[in-house]
């Protein structure tokens, strides 16, 4: 975590640990593919991948481990699991597991007018299987998920200014999709 001009801030967790890089904000993430900020609550959303299955959505906090790669739930390409263990004390829990790998992209939170029914939720891209992932969260919690079949690999999704949903794509040249209401 940086300031605009490159340095460490003050409230860093790690910013007077002897020995320790003041810049690190969280550790133990493999592959962190999209982050999003809530506005409403400040928690920092990140969705990550894992090697084969164990993609991961975490809340990123500050000072805390997330395990990789000493607990997961990824397997290495060739097979056995990486680790043994899932859960163990000091580690933070991932929010959300999606195995078999979905292999997440980008990640937005939905705060726009055009779709009210969506207001709060996530939107994580899926390259591997072409699609986005809408994870439905009531008071913070995750009470359920969505699939909304693209056609194409999703690099990112973002809102825009005016509240649409914008997908960009990395197949047939790249493309830059927005999502729309359905009309009645």
């Amino acid at each position: 975590r940086l300031t605009e001009d490159g340095q460490a801030p003050a409230d860093n967790p790690f910013i007077d640990t002897p020995g320790a890089r003041p810049d690190i904000y969280s550790y133990g993430h493999r592959n962190i593919q999209g982050m999003t900020r809530d506005p409403a609550s400040d928690r920092i959303w990140a969705n990550e991948h894992g090697s084969r299955g164990g993609d991961e959505l975490n809340i990123l906090q500050p000072g805390r481990n997330y395990g990789w790669p000493d607990v997961t739930f990824s397997y290495e390409y060739w097979g056995p699991r990486i680790s043994d263990e899932r859960q163990r004390p000091g580690i933070e829990d991932p929010a959300l597991v999606w195995t078999p790998s979905k292999a997440p992209s980008g990640l937005a939170l939905y705060t726009g007018p055009e779709f009210p029914q969506w207001q709060g939720d996530l939107f994580s891209g899926a390259l591997k299987y072409r699609q986005i992932r809408r994870i439905d969260l009531q008071d913070g919690e995750i009470r359920g998920t969505d699939k909304l079949s693209i056609g194409q690999r999703v690099r990112d999704i973002r809102q825009g200014p005016g509240g649409g949903l914008y997908v960009l794509t990395d197949e047939r040249d790249g493309q830059l999709l927005r999502i729309r209401p359905q009309q009645p």
